[in-house]
């Protein structure tokens, strides 16, 4: 094996920072060195990697570019779980705002980099941006490809809530009596399950699925009021650029009107021109017989003056 083959980390890294058009070449570019260079793992490794999708390629390259703003957005999804955790509702609507206000951002950088490298952007892949970010604040997984700038297609969270994690359960009471329990001979054991299947439900209990009930009902909520400020924004910014819209078409529609006006006094200068140019070369007409008359007069006046000197 060559001590002269980059890292395969170090290609990895190369490979998802490239632009999807140059990556399978470059792919294979490596897999062929690797595998002349008797690294046959190697080789497998890179020719098995994906290549990415134009929206993972920004979020790739937001990754490499602004990492201090991911690391804030995950930051803020761990401040979501252990608000979630708790109940705490006013917290709760507070984080969500903040959530979708850096997600927004980020997006709008992600944007305006493949904007720099002359890639245009969609709203569907605005919004497959928006939706990777989010699935990264509550997947691990999602999390640490993103953070790595390894993303390879566009991510979306299944679990409960946006970007939240599941409701995380209470934590098991103590087993040691249960395990004392299971000591006993089975009639006794017997008798014990059917006392327990007949105990009724204690408050304790009712308290405890009653949180649960109301952290569900906040993180619920969470989502809809996130949705919530989500679409306004896009409500708002949809009417504004159709304002700018109706603006442009009104100024268009004054500048056809105006150029048409012109058009059509052009039109009439350009008929009287040419009245007046058929009117000026009949009067040259008539001009030059007058001067070909007179230049005729001179002549014979010259010619009669010759004969009597």
């Amino acid at each position: 094996m060559s001590e002269d083959l980059p890292h395969i980390e170090s290609v990895v890294d190369t490979l998802y920072s490239l632009a999807p058009a140059d990556f399978v070449a470059r792919r294979s570019a490596y897999a062929t060195e690797f595998k002349k260079a008797g690294d046959k793992a190697g080789a497998a490794r890179i020719g098995a990697l994906r290549k990415p999708t134009v929206v993972a390629w920004l979020i790739n390259n937001l990754a490499r570019q602004d990492e201090s703003a991911l690391a804030e957005l995950f930051d803020l999804g761990e401040q979501l779980e252990r608000a979630q955790q708790r109940g705490d509702g006013r917290r709760l609507r507070e984080l969500s705002t903040a959530r979708s206000t850096s997600i927004r951002a980020l997006t709008e950088t992600a944007v305006s980099l493949g904007h720099d490298l002359g890639i245009t952007v969609g709203d569907n892949a605005v919004r497959e941006i928006g939706n990777t970010l989010n699935a990264a604040m509550a997947d691990l997984d999602v999390r640490d490809r993103v953070r790595a700038g390894r993303t390879v297609a566009a991510e979306t969270y299944s679990g409960f809530g946006p970007a939240l994690l599941s409701l995380v359960p209470n934590a098991p009471k103590d087993d040691d009596t249960a395990d004392d329990d299971t000591e006993q001979d089975d009639d006794t054991e017997q008798d014990d399950d059917t006392e327990q299947d007949a105990a009724p439900e204690t408050e304790d209990d009712r308290s405890t699925i009653d949180e649960a009930e109301r952290n569900r009902l906040l993180a619920e909520l969470d989502s809809a009021e996130a949705e919530l400020d989500t679409a306004r924004i896009d409500a708002e910014e949809a009417t504004a650029e159709h304002q700018r819209c109706e603006a442009e078409l009104h100024s268009a529609a004054a500048e056809v009107a105006r150029i048409e006006s012109e058009l059509d006094a052009a039109k009439a200068r350009a008929r009287q021109a040419r009245k007046a140019s058929k009117a000026s070369s009949v009067d040259v007409r008539s001009a030059m017989d007058v001067h070909e008359a007179a230049r005729a007069r001179v002549a014979e006046a010259r010619s009669a003056l010759d004969a009597l000197t």
